[in-house]
């Protein structure tokens, strides 16, 4: 029966039997049950040793497990006929089911996205990746059965945790379809991580060893990070909550708190409001951001020289995402109230920006052609241009082609990200001299994204083969290095403002101004000093495309 399954499970998808096969030995599938079972014994122990003593303890009279005659703080505990103290057992396995959901979530995302990360990597070092690129199985018959067997030992131990999970939820009498909608957000997350970790495996083979604790540690500070610092209530009324729908930490049910999405509202509809309705909306978000992560994985599967998008997919991408962020404004504020409280409008904005911001970068990444592809690209472009055969479709190609530069496309990305924007500016109630300052702060963030789009394929351009670690470190300098100069010379933004537009904070220099108002004239003049810094580098890039050009054909005519 064994074999009759196996057999069948190979005829499905043979890179998942060969998965099973290479991890599922008897002394890994033993120590995987072991771990499981110890850690929950373990864990129940912990908490059992939280519980009150018995009565002859003063300890016992003030404790958050105990039932208590009076809502008051602290609780005043309440004892039976034997002078023991009565436990409040639905709030210890609520505890004890939300750590268990919280070290199991941490387990998959993080343990997952290591293992994925590091057998990938390892292949790639090998060079026996290129052989299973080879076979005749699809990209995705492949890459999913990665995804499934890779981690086979991890999902053994989450399932032997499922029954003591169980049993605490309904103990704590959490409903059993806020129970099974949490494992469903859990898988769904899984799939996106582990997703994005076969990505960041294909394209990060430049970090060598390091890419598996980059990968994974990344994954744990994101979770952490939207864990501890976005639990403040006061979030919900800004565009930075989405984040908490990518973290299955904010969906782990309570069977007496409000959730902590209750609140949430995308162009001011409720969706909070409804348990379900969060989920449905969640698993739409994972599912968006899964679909633009597989288009990038069957094309570097295929390919390893191409882009991680085409240029159509980044348009598809930006707008998608900024209707998303956009939604997430605090609409209701802008059409419940009278007037649209200048501060919350600028913050909005701040924060609309800091999510564009992120995409934008991963934009810059994801778009940008290698060296040998503008190689090619510029011998095709000086061929053709030497007949005169394709003056008109240069722009064309500069915003469809896939081996072209993406500097205008990424400005096109800018338009449309800004257009978004400047809706919600023009849309809501507030002082004109504030929505000014918003309208000029997006323009200044919009002419950093094509700087740096322009700088990094520079970078790119160099023979240097570890050229893609240069770009990563002199984009991650310019993009840091000067605020926190500025930060230590000149504390006040207002003094030497040109060059604090300069840098990456101009956008919130313009904002929050700091207590001075910035003169037109030192905003026009940074803005000359963008476009100063933006020909230039496109000069450069001219040129060494040309030379390209050149040298390719001429080597072309030598041969022949």
């Amino acid at each position: 029966m064994i074999n009759n399954f196996m057999y069948k499970l190979g005829e499905w998808n043979p890179q998942l039997l060969r998965e099973i096969k290479g991890r599922g030995k008897v002394r890994d599938i033993l120590l995987a049950v072991a771990v499981s079972l110890l850690g929950q014994i373990v864990l129940f122990m912990y908490f059992q040793a939280q519980l009150p003593y018995h009565a002859d303890s003063s300890f016992a009279y003030n404790h958050k497990y105990c039932k208590s005659d009076t809502l008051s703080e602290p609780l005043q505990c309440i004892f039976d006929s034997y002078d023991n103290v009565i436990i409040n057992w639905q709030l210890w396995c609520q505890d004890v089911f939300s750590m268990l959901s919280l070290i199991g979530v941490f387990i998959l995302l993080v343990g997952g996205t290591f293992l994925l990360i590091n057998d990938l990597a390892t292949e790639e070092r090998r060079d026996t990746l290129n052989f299973v690129r080879l076979s005749p199985q699809p990209p995705q018959s492949i890459l999913i059965g990665k995804m499934l067997g890779v981690p086979i030992i991890l999902y053994l131990v989450l399932l032997l945790a499922i029954p003591f999970h169980l049993w605490l939820g309904l103990k704590a009498q959490i409903p059993l379809s806020q129970i099974f909608s949490f494992y469903g957000i859990l898988i769904i997350a899984g799939f996106f991580y582990y997703s994005g970790a076969l990505l960041f495996s294909l394209v990060g083979t430049w970090l060598g060893g390091f890419q598996a604790w980059l990968g994974s540690g990344l994954v744990l500070g994101f979770l952490l990070f939207t864990k501890e610092a976005l639990r403040d209530s006061s979030i919900v009324n800004y565009p930075i909550i989405i984040i908490r729908l990518f973290n299955p930490y904010y969906f782990i049910p309570h069977y007496s708190k409000v959730s902590q999405l209750s609140r949430f509202h995308w162009f001011a509809l409720p969706i909070g409001a409804s348990f379900a309705i969060t989920v449905c909306f969640s698993v739409l978000l994972y599912l968006l951001g899964t679909y633009f992560i597989w288009e990038s994985l069957q094309r570097c599967y295929r390919d390893p020289n191409s882009t991680m998008l085409s240029k159509k997919q980044s348009y598809l991408l930006t707008s998608s995402f900024t209707l998303i962020t956009l939604g997430c404004t605090n609409w209701g504020a802008a059409f419940t109230e009278g007037y649209y409280q200048s501060s919350l409008m600028k913050e909005n904005i701040a924060f609309l920006m800091f999510l564009d911001f992120g995409l934008f970068l991963y934009l810059i990444a994801a778009l940008t052609p290698n060296r040998q592809t503008l190689q090619d690209w510029s011998r095709y472009r000086h061929i053709y241009s030497s007949q005169k055969l394709d003056n008109s479709k240069l722009i064309k190609d500069l915003i469809w082609g896939e081996k072209s530069p993406a500097i205008l496309a990424i400005a096109i990305n800018a338009l449309i990200a800004i257009t978004c924007l400047v809706f919600f500016i023009l849309i809501v109630s507030s002082p004109v001299n504030d929505k000014y300052k918003a309208l000029l702060a997006l323009v200044f963030a919009g002419s950093l994204a094509i700087i740096y789009a322009a700088l990094a394929q520079l970078v790119l351009l160099m023979k240097n083969e570890q050229r893609i670690l240069w770009a990563n470190g002199m984009l991650g300098a310019v993009i840091i290095l000067p605020p926190i100069v500025l930060g230590l010379l000149l504390s006040n933004p207002s003094n030497q403002s040109v060059l604090w537009l300069l840098s990456v904070a101009s956008p919130l220099v313009i904002l929050y101004p700091g207590g001075a108002y910035i003169v037109t004239t030192t905003m026009f003049l940074a803005l000359l000093g963008h476009g100063g810094i933006l020909g230039l580098i496109l000069f450069q890039i001219t040129s060494q495309l040309k030379k390209f050009g050149e040298s390719a054909t001429k080597a072309i005519l030598v041969g022949n």
